[in-house]
């Protein structure tokens, strides 16, 4: 999530030389290593950043100049606050008895990294965002009462009952198709969610796996693709 975060933040100002290609996996790849560096204890390497169906394989000088340039772009302003620092709280004021505030979160999380893509999201405030998330994921749990917009937006200053409850219907309106109603017994908890982090899991694979993936990709370097550099098409 804070890799996309990234990434908007960048092209929301710069223009890459080509919409597709190897600029757009490089910078995909810049971000998902700083994000990595600034969530995770044991950060991937740069190969392992690459090999799941990567067109091209960017030597690590590479993409370390254009994190570089990324960086510049962002104003090394690299501690952005997102949706997941606020759903640990949010759950426990959804539900004070504590019992359910796992599964509220981590329902949340998945409802959010659901939402992603939507443009629209980034009118809204990660705190909005989250509570409407845990006013979404409390919905599908029976033994946890309905929550208003109106009682949400006392949970965190800044918050408000319109910015929560529009936030809550594009919600329901993009990924309310998916859900479908469960009843706590049956909802499984697939993955665990950091408060305080972004759901950055990284995941290495065995020599064997990165050097069968590396045959079908491109291999980029200096001397193959000239690196992106400052002011090489990016305005």
């Amino acid at each position: 999530y804070l890799a996309v975060n990234y990434m908007d933040r960048f092209l929301s100002h710069h223009d890459l030389p080509q919409p597709v290609g190897w600029p757009m996996q490089l910078l995909c790849v810049a971000c998902l290593s700083l994000a990595a560096k600034m969530e995770e204890t044991l950060v991937p390497s740069l190969l392992d950043l690459q090999v799941e169906e990567a067109r091209f394989v960017f030597e690590p000088r590479t993409v370390q100049r254009m994190e570089l340039l990324l960086l510049d772009a962002l104003d090394w302003r690299l501690r952005s606050v997102t949706p997941f620092a606020f759903l640990g709280f949010f759950a426990c004021r959804a539900d004070p008895s504590r019992a359910y505030t796992r599964c509220l979160a981590s329902r949340a999380a998945h409802i959010i990294l659901d939402a992603i893509e939507e443009v629209a999201f980034l009118d809204h405030c990660p705190s909005a965002m989250a509570a409407a998330a845990i006013i979404c994921a409390a919905s599908e749990v029976p033994s946890v009462p309905l929550i208003s917009p109106e009682s949400a937006a006392s949970w965190c200053t800044g918050l408000t009952t319109d910015g929560i409850a529009n936030c809550c219907q594009l919600m329901q309106e993009l990924v309310g198709g998916s859900w479908k109603k469960q009843r706590l017994s049956s909802l499984r908890i697939t993955s665990s969610v950091s408060m305080g982090s972004g759901v950055l899991s990284s995941s290495s694979s065995s020599s064997s796996n990165k050097r069968r993936k590396l045959s079908s990709c491109q291999w980029v370097d200096d001397g193959k693709e000239r690196p992106m550099r400052e002011g090489d098409g990016i305005n």
